[in-house]
């Protein structure tokens, strides 16, 4: 007689205690770090791209200042769409720890949409930070004093994404599971990248500018944060989910790592004479023998990250996964393709050397790339990324020694 009307009583306040639950967990909380950093990257790629960098351009004559509305409210939409893509990225996998990725992705929406209304404020302080030239040049008080305003405002907006993306970098990081390995390959990756950007400062697309010493070490940090951190990442997670796991030895044990190294050594070498006919005398402007020698270790590093590192894994991971192929066919197809990818990226450069005939540009081009491209992805497959990196390396020291 007492238990039912307990019971009952029991199963009302449950069913309060759930419905009390489920108001509480549908209010609206806070976005959180990685929610309002979506925000403020978006800002701060805006200004950046569209008020600092025109500014500086403007104001060191390397830009003109024709036209600089347009020139700064098109490069303040792309820096902007760049920021926000950086911050979702980062946002999703700095996201704090036992937090799930469906929350996460659900704060980055709600920062997305306060985007959207901060962005007006930030084209105004990128207007007036990329009006410096003129304010200067008129030198009018009221002007003066809305591009300093200007200047504060985005200092302070890109210092804000400075410092949420460093926290969000932190707790990516701390989630990686390869981060030893990871960090020494990004580390060498980057530090090569700087290398090649400082030997030869590389052209900005469409604008027929050369990066400054700054610039060179900006764009080496960019290129390695975007291009080849997430692909080391990705290559590292991959091989661990290969069939088998030893599909694709990318780190030798200890007691091969000497022999390992002394083949590629030696096929290095052999590459590099084999291609001596083939050499055409060159060199860089300014830059000696030991220069030459240390951007060839650069390329060779840059290289075997991106096209056997990554792009032999990728291919070996999707052939093996989906594929239906055994692990012999997945290797030749996986390599031969990032030999041939190698050859369309190393195809410009072999254009502008100047050959005679295309047939000897051809020869040329199967000594030098394809064949060694080849030898790297076997190298890599069968003996693991150091052997593939030396031989690589030994190459390109002997071809640019030879050229010099």
């Amino acid at each position: 007689m007492v238990d039912g009307p307990l019971k009952a009583q029991d199963k009302m306040t449950a069913t309060t205690m759930m419905a009390g639950q489920r108001t509480e967990e549908g209010q609206p909380r806070e976005i959180g770090l990685h929610g309002w950093a979506t925000t403020v990257w978006a800002a701060a790629g805006g200004i950046a791209l569209g008020g600092l960098l025109v500014a500086l351009m403007t104001l060191s004559g390397r830009l003109s200042g024709f036209g600089l509305f347009m020139t700064a409210s098109g490069l303040f939409v792309v820096g902007a769409l760049i920021g926000l893509v950086h911050a979702l990225v980062l946002g999703y996998f700095g996201r704090p720890a036992g937090m799930a990725p469906r929350d996460a992705m659900m704060d980055m929406a709600r920062g997305t949409a306060y985007t959207l209304v901060a962005m007006p404020f930030a084209w105004i302080v990128t207007m007036w930070i990329a009006l410096s030239m003129p304010a200067v040049y008129t030198g009018r008080t009221g002007a003066l004093v809305g591009v300093g305003l200007g200047w504060v405002a985005g200092t302070a907006v890109v210092a804000m994404a400075a410092v949420a993306g460093w926290r969000m970098l932190r707790n990516a990081y701390a989630r990686w599971p390869e981060r030893k390995v990871g960090t020494v390959l990004v580390g060498a990756t980057f530090a090569s990248l700087l290398v090649l950007f400082l030997t030869a400062r590389p052209e900005i697309w469409g604008m027929s500018l050369r990066v400054t010493e700054t610039g060179a070490v900006l764009l080496a940090a960019v290129a390695t944060l975007w291009i080849a951190g997430p692909a080391i990442t990705l290559a590292l997670r991959l091989i661990q989910r290969l069939p088998g796991r030893r599909a694709v030895p990318t780190f030798a044990p200890s007691w091969r790592a000497t022999g390992d190294l002394a083949l590629g050594l030696l096929a290095g070498l052999a590459l590099g004479l084999i291609a001596v006919p083939f050499v055409i005398p060159a060199g860089l402007p300014g830059v000696g023998a030991g220069g030459m020698v240390v951007a060839a270790l650069g390329q060779a590093m840059v290289d075997e990250v991106l096209l056997r590192l990554f792009l032999v894994t990728a291919v070996a991971w999707l052939l093996l996964r989906w594929g239906r192929v055994s692990a012999g066919e997945a290797a030749v197809i996986s390599v031969a393709m990032a030999a041939l990818v190698q050859v369309v990226l190393y195809a410009p450069g072999v254009v502008g050397l100047g050959f005679a005939t295309p047939l000897a540009a051809l020869a040329f081009t199967v000594v030098t790339v394809l064949v060694p491209g080849l030898v790297f992805g076997m190298l890599y497959w069968t003996r693991g990324l150091g052997a593939a990196v030396t031989a690589n390396a030994t190459a390109l020291v002997v071809l640019a020694l030879i050229a010099l």
